[in-house]
């Protein structure tokens, strides 16, 4: 009876643990709505109403998702946005500080930014079993793109920021958005892969490009922590990279991280607004509600460079959050951004994003809660129920507006 089984080659587990997605599977709506997703979201300089269009977009995206019930959701992510939503908004309306744009804080933490969370939540779950609709290639053109648009000032797509002096940012409002953009893009990509020598080559490759564009120095330091916590083995491959990549941090910003500018930096950018940031804290555990730090940094006796209007956070994403909703704050940041509660997996595919968000204020941005919500998922799928998916034949799906297979 042996002899009349088939006989299924087995597949050769790669060096991470994680055997890779099989790439036969067709392009369906889901995916076409994520690539708009994003290319929405890229383009920030354009608004409908004061709103975004990667904003509107996601906000009517999000219903459907909903309806369908095909986004997974923890009961710690359930109580931490319940608890900092209800914290914030009773620290808005009855500490009596005055602030700035405080409605329009609301309803970005209120609903555009847990819209992103939910799909981000859904499309990682679905990348459990099925590759993205994008890779390296297609991030590198996006990537030429986004720098053509700045080199021939392309209207109503591209506006020029002062603060940036030649930083490439294309059509995104600040360069930290622009390299966490084609940073987390890539992140995916890479965690898709097999994790073995040329996968890392082509996810070091993007980064240190995006580095050189952005002038962003916290890619490279994400991008260690990627290497680190993802690749197995290859010890000695390891060390040289590190060892490569910090030599090339050096060369870079060196000038900044030393002598006049370092100075320039602590006593009047970024330590000073961690100094006076903890003194706020100290002063009003509680917290002071959304729109507080605007107004305060604009009208402060103390001028702190890249604080005051037009800024609505301070550098650190987990101070600024107990800057408006006291310890909850900080509660809310280690559930979303570090992973508390949703298990090892989590913690680790999130600290790359946990790590940049210390020195940059990440919680500002939609496209971070998108991959935030994205990595949560796509850690909860163990790795037998991976391999089984992925060595799994090609079946044809349904026909409706968001395919998948049922998500617990």
């Amino acid at each position: 009876m042996n002899r009349l089984a088939p006989q299924v080659p087995r597949q050769r587990a790669s060096s991470s643990g994680v055997s890779t997605i099989g790439p036969h599977v067709r392009f369906d709506l889901a995916d076409a709505v994520l690539l708009v997703l994003l290319l929405l979201s890229s383009i920030q300089f354009l608004k409908i109403g004061g709103a975004q269009l990667g904003q509107m977009f996601a906000v009517l995206v999000l219903p459907v998702l909903l309806v369908r019930r095909r986004i997974p959701v923890g009961a710690w992510e359930i109580w931490a946005f319940a608890l900092f939503v209800g914290v914030a908004l009773s620290t808005t309306f009855l500490s009596g500080y005055p602030r700035f744009k405080a409605a329009e804080q609301i309803v970005k933490f209120g609903f555009v930014m847990p819209a992103f969370y939910l799909i981000g939540r859904y499309y990682g779950a679905r990348a459990r079993t099925r590759p993205l609709p994008f890779g390296y290639v297609a991030i590198a053109g996006f990537l030429a793109f986004q720098y053509a648009l700045q080199y021939f000032d392309v209207p109503v797509l591209y506006e020029k920021v002062d603060f940036m002096q030649n930083a490439v940012h294309g059509s995104f409002k600040e360069r930290n958005w622009f390299a966490a953009f084609f940073f987390l893009t890539a992140y995916a990509c890479f965690l898709q892969s097999p994790r073995r020598i040329p996968d890392v080559v082509k996810f070091v490759a993007l980064a240190l490009v995006v580095t050189l564009l952005s002038e962003s120095k916290t890619v490279l330091i994400a991008c260690g922590i990627v290497i680190l916590l993802q690749v197995r083995g290859y010890f000695f491959a390891k060390v040289l990279t590190m060892a490569a990549g910090a030599a090339f941090y050096l060369y870079m910003f060196t000038r900044e991280l030393t002598g006049d500018q370092l100075q320039v930096r602590l006593q009047q950018e970024r330590g000073l607004a961690f100094t006076e940031s903890i003194k706020l804290v100290g002063r009003d555990w509680i917290g002071h509600g959304f729109g507080f730090v605007e107004h305060y940094f604009s009208h402060s006796a103390v001028a702190v460079r890249g604080l005051g209007e037009g800024t609505s956070a301070v550098f650190c994403a987990p101070l600024d959050l107990m800057l408006v909703a006291g310890p909850i704050g900080l509660l809310a940041w280690a559930v979303f951004f570090a992973g508390l509660g949703q298990g090892r997996r989590a913690m680790v595919l999130l600290a790359p994003i946990a790590a940049w968000s210390l020195i940059n204020p990440m919680h500002q941005s939609e496209t971070t809660y998108l991959f935030v919500g994205y990595l949560a998922s796509f850690a909860f799928a163990p790795r037998a129920a991976r391999r089984k998916a992925r060595a799994a034949p090609r079946v044809l799906r349904p026909r409706s507006i968001f395919p998948s297979g049922p998500t617990r």
